[in-house]
């Protein structure tokens, strides 16, 4: 059976239009975290911690959100992936971050980054944990991006790097990908 001209001319129109579509959604601008060695918290903060569901789980990460604050934090996860909870007073959301990202056994530190939105303002806190080199490779594992979905919600996308994610697939073990 031959395919008509104008079923391909409406089948390429159909994709260009579905890539076009998805360039457009991914048009957010994406926020940075600046290291704070000690941040000056106060307060009540939403913690969301994501992982630690398995012996091995090293993609960990903790957020502490101010309460009433003007942006909504957005998961992109499933929800088995992340717990919520919400009303803890600073110092008591600061202690539950860094003891929930240094429950693995090759924990060596945390390293607390400000979320800045893209009027140099903080709007959150990241807690993650920094384990033994010789362990996976490097110290910092996780890979998180921040986009700014809209006007209040950021939307927060956390893995592994993609070096160790590899690792852990069963990939090379070194950087250049090759196995």
């Amino acid at each position: 059976m031959k395919h008509s001209p104008i079923l391909s001319i409406i089948s390429v129109g159909v994709v260009l239009a579905c890539l076009l579509c998805s360039a457009c959604s991914l048009n957010r601008s994406s926020l940075r975290t600046e290291l704070v060695e000690k941040p000056a918290l106060t307060g009540t903060y939403k913690v969301i911690l994501y992982g630690a569901n398995h012996f091995n789980d090293i993609a960990t990460l903790a957020l502490l959100i101010p309460e009433g604050g003007k942006y909504v934090f957005d998961i992109f996860a499933p929800d088995f992936n992340y717990r919520t909870i919400t009303g803890l007073p600073a110092e008591v959301a600061a202690e539950k971050a860094v003891k929930f990202v240094g429950w693995h056994s090759d924990f060596l530190r945390s390293q607390t980054s400000m979320i800045i939105d893209v009027n140099g303002q903080a709007i959150g806190y990241e807690v993650r944990p920094l384990y033994r080199q010789m362990t996976f490779g490097m110290q910092d594992v996780m890979h998180v991006d921040y986009f700014l979905k809209d006007p209040i919600t950021v939307e927060v996308h956390i893995g592994l790097d993609p070096v160790v994610e590899m690792q852990f697939r069963g990939g090379a073990d070194d950087h250049d990908g090759s196995q």
